[in-house]
């Protein structure tokens, strides 16, 4: 029996220094050492070091204590410290595997992560009720938000995928403030979108249009519409179009998917956009609409163009003389619905894109329809008040004009709406 327990002693000997040894270098080279090792910040994996230091020094004293001629005494001694409980529970915390590996991964985690950047699904939940709210205020004030960086739209994302988790009841009783994240969020989406420059870019030169008011349509010039066998690659065609400045894999993938999708099947999404394109121009090959890149980037043509921005450019030109109306009232007769209509682009309406639109849409509306009632020009009048009540029904201006058109029909011959 006294030759087991000397044995087992001295493979403890052996053993127990060499592992602390291996453990103290394995911390090191991994960098989970948050700082100066004995400062305020102690984090676990750090106590765990400092335990692995203390039994390497031990086991070198009692190394030292062998070679010098007490061995018989010291071997006596550590039979007996063997035989304590308090020894057994010290070796539990050195060998164990899986709770440093779980205090590493902890640690790790949760290094520099304050308490405010917690984020739970109540919480995400109710960040995402507030933003959709705003964005109808701010339809009702008449204020376009400003774009939101790419930043803030990753947060805005994380928000999102977040709350999907989370129970409806819970979502409107909670603390918003809390989280840094949700702060920046709620921050964001009340800038106002800063005054735009007039457009000098030539949008005469386009070749394909995505039309937004209503369900999204690509058409060529000629009115033909594209056909897409994959519905997401109406909706990436629809993310880039609006997105050239961050018209990027990662990004897109992040806006449209909750979980990440495999890298062949977004190529089989874009391959089938290409296609789409390619068919109802002829002339044009399917890399000339989204040039093939080895890298992140998946620029689009600027030959396609979307509808905001020819009805953007009609207004401005029908601002400076409303003898450029017939192109703003063109483009108020090519609105069929809300934009977006019977579609589910969540990004659309959190990132504030829908509301910029229907903001332009009864902005050119009302502008258009005032300007309408006072020439006489009935035709132009009903396209302006059609529109408008097409992206908003029920808009008091709108209906305000109606009225007034119908009370001066009797005097003057004008035909309104009915």
């Amino acid at each position: 029996m006294n030759y087991i327990r000397r044995a087992v002693t001295f493979c403890g000997l052996i053993a127990i220094p060499i592992w602390s040894l291996y453990q103290i270098f394995y911390m090191v080279s991994q960098d989970h050492i948050n700082g100066a090792l004995l400062d305020a910040n102690v984090s676990s994996v750090e106590l765990l070091l400092l335990l692995h230091v203390l039994v390497l020094i031990t086991s070198l004293i009692i190394l030292r204590y062998l070679t010098v001629g007490h061995s018989h005494s010291t071997f006596q001694n550590l039979l007996r410290l063997f035989h304590q409980p308090i020894t057994w529970i010290g070796a539990s915390l050195v060998f164990a595997p899986s709770s440093q590996s779980s205090s590493i991964v902890v640690a790790h985690q949760s290094e520099g992560i304050p308490a405010s950047g917690l984020l739970s699904p109540s919480i995400a939940a109710g960040a995402l009720a507030h933003v959709l709210r705003r964005r109808r205020e701010q339809i009702q004030q008449m204020t376009p938000p400003d774009r939101l960086t790419e930043d803030e739209l990753e947060t805005m994302e994380r928000i999102r995928r977040c709350a999907h988790d989370a129970k409806v009841e819970c979502s409107e009783m909670v603390d918003l403030v809390s989280n840094s994240d949700v702060v920046q969020i709620l921050r964001a989406i009340d800038r106002e979108l800063p005054e735009q420059v007039t457009q000098d870019v030539a949008v005469t030169e386009w070749a394909l249009v995505v039309k937004l008011f209503g369900y999204p349509v690509v058409e060529n010039e000629a009115g033909d519409v594209a056909s897409f066998r994959k519905r997401r690659a109406l909706e990436l065609l629809t993310w880039l179009a609006l997105n050239r400045d961050r018209s990027r894999r990662s990004a897109a993938r992040t806006a449209m998917w909750d979980l990440d999708i495999a890298d062949s099947t977004f190529s089989t999404i874009v391959s089938d956009m290409r296609r789409g394109l390619a068919e109802i121009h002829q002339q044009s090959s399917r890399s000339d609409w989204v040039p093939t890149t080895y890298s992140d980037e998946i620029p689009l043509s600027p030959r396609i163009i979307t509808d905001d921005v020819l009805m953007t450019c009609a207004l401005e030109n029908f601002r400076r003389d409303s003898e450029n109306s017939a192109e703003i009232v063109r483009a108020l007769s090519h609105v069929r619905d809300v934009p977006f209509a019977g579609t589910s682009y969540s990004w659309a309406d959190l990132d504030g894109t829908t509301t910029r639109l229907v903001i332009l849409a009864i902005t050119a509306a009302l502008e258009v329809a005032s300007w309408a009632l006072t020439a006489g020009d009935s035709t132009a009048f009903e396209i302006a008040i059609t529109a408008g009540l097409r992206v908003l029904p029920g808009h008091e201006e709108l209906l305000a004009l109606q009225d007034e058109a119908k009370l001066r029909c009797h005097n003057s011959g004008f035909h309104s709406v009915a």
